[in-house]
């Protein structure tokens, strides 16, 4: 169990508190937290365990701000004259959860403010982390932990790991939640219309202030346990009343500066996909790099694997006006060209000098694209969703995205790609590798748009001049880490990375180029380029390496990396 867990299921009486003899105090203190409690049921047992996990703070920097209907009052008054910073909003407060945040700047005495639900608990030491987060980053707007469920019975269960500030993510799922710390001006004059929706209302709220904030942090353990009475699925998901409205309210929030946005539903497992707009007229290259490898293939039989491929392009793909130029060694089967010319696409010829180079042979593939998204795809791969370019471009072309990639399934259907993270196997790894497709990973992770500081050159989509911005790969990386130091640049410069699984497609791994481990010299200069992020991927914090490690498997490599 998280070491901050087991806090939470204390049912003692507050110790003896550090006095606060100053209101000074409060308004000086740079973390102070408002604790806002919407009293919706006459449960004084779920109120008193609310009110007391406040009282046992550490750090006394913090207030309650009590709102509730006028048939609740009296469940309130019992609170009022235990400690000066117990207060009652207003008498008639109501018991609509947002609306009474919105409220709570205008009374509050602390710089952030934050809802705490009836029932639900924090941990002792929540203000004290406030208050070195703020300390590491005087300028964090919003404050996010990770948090937890307490079952009837008091069993903490299913805490939520989370990633560091995430768009993609939280547009796909709830993922700030709670706790969520707000610093007060990021509420004055927001207008949250009500959705029908409890849960939706707070998603919407989260969208509202994130887009606000300066900057956001997160602290990673888990200091808020939601009271719960069915056991819930770690990853921020709606349940089936909430996702409708969810969805509804992204729209609004991002058709404002997006028009043409679209956001889908999907029920299960009860996420959000957006669908950006794709410019007219883009222009969409494929580029797939191959030595034109034969290979088995599961009922298919003996296949060139290029042909293959580019069979699954033309049969499924429903993009219309993209590209292809496979990108050879110097061979083309007749059929192959035959089959590319007949529709429009090309090849042409990398001049490979000395040793295999994935590196320069991308960059050179890069080098025929004239403007627009560019795909670089190696040619062991099959096409299964048939919007998977749409997916793929529909991220790349935004302004903000640096770079793209999609899900990757070996042909049994274990996952083979969900994004990288570095830290894994002393360096970087593949994320719930070997893990099955058909069920759902932990927070639903390689099942939502999210970001992650890297994903595999074997499907990367980015634009044509950002990547020549960038300086391509760097070729010193000959074989491996290429495409991930590509991607944490692209992160360094202030892109995101994004993963989305809706681009779905078959790889059958490692047919390209053979090789039992990466490149010694690679790896050494790898981390000492990446050294801080290797310690602590921030899209895959220290909880979560363990979490999302591949799964034990004999097919496995011993690391994952690009060609």
């Amino acid at each position: 169990m998280d070491k901050h867990l087991s806090t939470l299921l204390s049912a003692s009486e507050p110790e003896p508190l550090e006095p606060v003899t100053e209101l000074d105090q409060m308004r000086r203190s740079p973390t102070s937290v408002c604790f806002v409690i919407t009293v919706d049921r006459d449960d004084r047992d779920a109120l008193a365990r609310t009110v007391q996990s406040v009282l046992r703070q550490t750090d006394p920097a913090w207030e309650i701000m009590l709102c509730g209907s006028v048939s609740l009052q009296n469940c309130i008054g019992d609170w009022l004259d235990i400690d000066w910073r117990i207060r009652r909003l207003l008498p008639d407060a109501g018991t609509d959860e947002i609306q009474n945040l919105l409220r709570a700047p205008a009374f509050s005495t602390c710089r952030f403010v934050g809802l705490l639900a009836q029932g639900d608990v924090v941990d002792d030491d929540l203000v004290k982390h406030m208050g070195r987060c703020l300390a590491n980053d005087p300028e964090l707007d919003l404050v996010y932990t990770d948090e937890a469920a307490m079952m009837e019975d008091g069993a903490v269960i299913s805490p939520f790991y989370k990633p560091d500030w995430s768009p993609e993510h939280q547009h796909a799922v709830h993922l700030v939640g709670r706790f969520l710390a707000i610093r007060k001006p990021l509420l004055l004059n927001l207008d949250i219309p009500g959705t029908g929706s409890r849960e939706a209302d707070e998603y919407a709220l989260g969208l509202a202030v994130t887009r606000a904030a300066r900057r956001i942090g997160h602290i990673e353990d888990v200091l808020y346990v939601r009271s719960c009475e069915h056991e819930p699925r770690p990853g921020g998901f709606f349940s089936s009343e909430g996702l409708e409205p969810a969805r509804a309210s992204l729209e609004r929030h991002l058709a404002c500066e997006h028009p043409g946005v679209t956001v889908v539903a999907h029920p299960d497992p009860g996420s959000l996909q957006v669908k950006w707009p794709i410019p007219e007229g883009l222009e969409v290259t494929l580029l797939i790099l191959t030595a034109m490898q034969e290979r088995t293939v599961p009922g298919r039989g003996r296949v060139v694997l290029a042909t293959n491929f580019v069979r699954s392009i033309l049969e499924k793909s429903t993009f219309k006006g993209y590209r292809i130029i496979v990108v050879d060694d110097g061979h083309v089967p007749d059929d192959l060209r035959e089959l590319l010319s007949a529709h429009g696409h090309t090849t042409c010829t990398f001049p490979r000098e000395g040793e295999f180079s994935f590196a320069r042979k991308s960059n050179f593939a890069t080098s025929l694209v004239r403007s627009g998204v560019a795909l670089l795809l190696n040619d062991d791969l099959e096409v299964i969703s048939g919007d998977w370019i749409e997916a793929l471009v529909s991220h790349a072309a935004r302004p903000e995205v640096g770079v793209v990639g999609g899900k990757l399934l070996f042909p049994d259907g274990r996952i083979q790609h969900a994004g990288i993270s570095t830290g894994l196997n002393g360096s970087a790894g593949h994320v719930f590798l070997n893990s099955p497709s058909a069920s759902l990973e932990y927070g639903g992770y390689a099942s939502v748009d999210r970001n992650w500081g890297a994903v595999t050159g074997a499907v990367m989509a980015y634009r044509k001049d950002f990547f020549d911005r960038m300086g391509g790969f760097d070729e010193r990386f000959r074989v491996d880490y290429n495409d991930i130091d590509f991607c944490l640049r692209c992160v360094d410069a202030g892109f995101r990375v994004v993963f989305t699984p809706h681009a779905l497609l078959y790889h059958f791994h490692n047919s390209s180029f053979q090789r039992k481990h990466d490149q010694g010299h690679e790896r050494q200069e790898f981390l000492a380029r990446w050294e801080h992020v290797v310690k602590r991927d921030p899209y895959c914090g220290l909880h979560l390496r363990t979490i999302c490690a591949e799964l034990p498997n004999d097919r496995a490599l011993e690391h994952a990396s690009s060609y």
